[in-house]
């Protein structure tokens, strides 16, 4: 169904529109600026046609947090391969993932999560790789991961000493800077932090994943280009002699898959200066809870409204939640009214899709060529 149809039906009171062309080319461009394998993190988006997406847009593999995750590649994409990135696994998921689902590569970060690999894993498999998984010093991401995984450098290398002593394993340092990390900084002092550990372990590592948290674009926060990120990445890959010889990973899922959705979600009350709409928080969303302003638009009679008047609106969802509303206040037309529709852009990455109070947004209408230019110019 196109978009102009959905808007104009009764049946539903939100949707999703998935631009498949617009991700394709997103994460065409990034694997050809990436010296080194690209995963999608599958946690980002887990629908199936995203993952399809990617897969023949040019990515390497998937990394997966769980079990589920594991599967669902799996079974969407047979034959594809994952990386169990999570540093904290149970055994059950690390033994099904190694016997049913062929997975070789996994990342801890302390002993206790190492003791469970080695009494769980075949010892003597090269095709083995395990990730030790240390702290990046430095880092200015919204969602900073340190203070839940990675060890310090010092531990880093006793934790590789460690696995090569009890075991044929190959091994790999990895680390993440956090979700949204808007400037390049901590990317060059993890690999800078990554050499050091590199150039004094025997037998030396063989890979360095440096995580995932390529921005996405939010109205709230100065965007920096991944692309460009990419490039001073590379220029200090290529002058680490250290490097030569080591495999680079990379895990980006919101840089890539965070603008090719739209939610669009009808107004079905007017309440002043508040907006009661179709999706809030529970359904959709979850990522204008507390940190992003998402861009914004207003649509009337199939095509975006223009108008010089505009007004800051309250934004709430359809629950009786009182919890149910988005963070930040919209700059919206002044004479929206009910049955008028809002599309909230860029909400590709950790939209919460579950259902509460009986509201759910199911329904994902893919937009065809002929619609492209109804929808705002590609973020460059």
């Amino acid at each position: 169904m196109s978009l102009v149809r959905s808007l104009e039906r009764a049946e539903v009171d939100a949707f999703y529109t998935l631009n498949e062309g617009r991700l394709a080319s997103v994460t065409r461009e990034f694997t050809e600026h990436f010296s080194g394998r690209v995963l999608y993190a599958v946690k980002a988006n887990p629908l199936p046609k995203i993952l399809h997406t990617v897969s023949r847009a040019g990515v390497a593999g998937f990394d997966v947090a769980s079990l589920a995750e594991a599967h669902l590649v799996h079974s969407t994409i047979p034959g594809a391969r994952s990386w169990f990135m999570n540093p904290v696994k149970s055994r059950r998921d690390i033994e099904r993932t190694f016997r049913d689902l062929g997975v070789r590569d996994y990342v801890f970060d302390c002993e206790a999560e190492l003791r469970k690999l080695l009494e769980v894993l075949p010892l003597h498999d090269p095709e083995i790789r395990i990730y030790v998984r240390f702290k990046c010093s430095a880092t200015c991401a919204i969602i900073d991961l340190n203070g839940k995984f990675g060890a310090s450098p010092a531990e880093a290398s006793r934790l590789l000493d460690l696995v090569n002593a009890q075991s044929r394993w190959t091994t790999g340092l990895s680390f993440h800077p956090g979700s949204q990390t808007i400037v390049v900084d901590p990317y060059l002092h993890g690999i800078r932090a990554a050499v050091d550990i590199i150039e004094a372990a025997s037998p030396a590592p063989t890979a360095l994943d440096i995580g995932g948290g390529f921005p996405g674009h939010y109205l709230n926060f100065p965007y920096h280009s991944p692309l460009r990120m990419l490039s001073e990445i590379t220029k200090l890959v290529r002058r680490t002699d250290a490097l030569k010889r080591v495999e680079l990973l990379c895990e980006p899922g919101r840089a890539l898959v965070h603008d090719s959705i739209s939610l669009f979600c009808r107004v079905i009350l007017r309440k002043g200066e508040a907006l009661y709409c179709g999706a809030g928080i529970y359904s959709g969303l979850s990522p204008a809870r507390q940190c992003f302003l998402l861009p914004a638009r207003a649509w009337r009679g199939g095509q975006p409204i223009q108008t010089e008047e505009w007004q800051d609106f309250i934004i709430f969802g359809p629950t009786c939640d009182s919890m149910d509303r988005l963070g930040f206040s919209y700059s919206l037309p002044r004479d929206l009214s009910e049955g008028d529709w809002i599309e909230f852009q860029n909400v590709g990455a950790y939209t919460d899709m579950a259902r509460f109070n009986g509201f759910s947004v199911d329904k994902i209408v893919a937009i065809g060529q002929d619609e492209l230019t109804m929808l705002p110019a590609a973020i460059q």
